[in-house]
């Protein structure tokens, strides 16, 4: 048994996952959507990471959910999103004993680190949801609201090739209001910054690559589906 096994907890019976296909489960205060596919159960996170759609009620073909609300794909296995406009699925790892499904609801992620990341790629595809969303999570999580001003600040200055605009200076106005604000009115000012930089910077070079899906190991017959 995994030294970590005392994190899995019960989440339903495998006849019922592999009768139904597919189920929402809701455990230990997480809902969860589990998935029949290829012979084995997937647990992902039933809300859709982009805006919250229960992800149970989406489509799923060739490894690939969909969710019916605004059509973002992720991967089943990895949760990893073909759309950048939604963060990555969490997916949960999954264990069948004796005919029950347990899924270890431990966290994985360093989760500011994944913000970090969501914050840059925000700017990358001038994308104001991604760079909202990332700004309320860092600052909820106690970031320091310099480190992402930080990041929009380098961000504007290495890729406007106009050089200093009117991003920046929005950027750097609302970074001045932060200390007379309230609490939850800093990630708005922040986010109102960091989507100025990124229009400003939109549409010039370079090309951005899109980063892998964090499957660890993907057959060619997938690649090619």
């Amino acid at each position: 048994m995994d030294a970590r096994s005392d994190s899995f907890v019960r989440a339903a019976r495998l006849g019922d996952v592999r009768a139904a296909g597919r189920t929402s489960v809701r455990v230990a205060g997480h809902s969860l959507a589990l998935f029949f596919h290829d012979g084995n159960v997937h647990a992902v996170d039933n809300r859709c990471p982009h805006m919250g759609f229960p992800l149970h009620r989406g489509t799923l073909q060739d490894g690939i959910l969909t969710c019916h609300w605004h059509h973002a794909r992720f991967d089943l296995e990895s949760g990893g999103t073909f759309d950048q406009f939604a963060d990555e699925a969490r997916v949960f790892p999954v264990e069948v004993r004796d005919g029950e499904v347990w899924v270890d609801l431990l966290p994985r992620e360093d989760r500011p680190a994944y913000l970090r990341q969501r914050l840059r790629e925000g700017l990358e595809r001038n994308i104001s949801l991604v760079l909202a969303k990332s700004a309320i999570g860092l600052l909820g999580s106690g970031e320091d609201p310099a480190e992402p001003f930080r990041a929009g600040l380098e961000f504007g200055v290495r890729y406007r090739r106009a050089g200093w605009g009117q991003g920046l200076t929005i950027h750097t106005c609302m970074m001045n209001l932060l200390p007379f604000l309230s609490t939850e009115d800093r990630p708005r000012a922040l986010c109102h910054g960091l989507s100025a930089v990124s229009r400003d910077s939109a549409g010039q070079p370079p090309r951005f690559a899109l980063r892998p899906l964090p499957t660890k190991t993907v057959d060619l017959a997938t690649l090619k589906g």
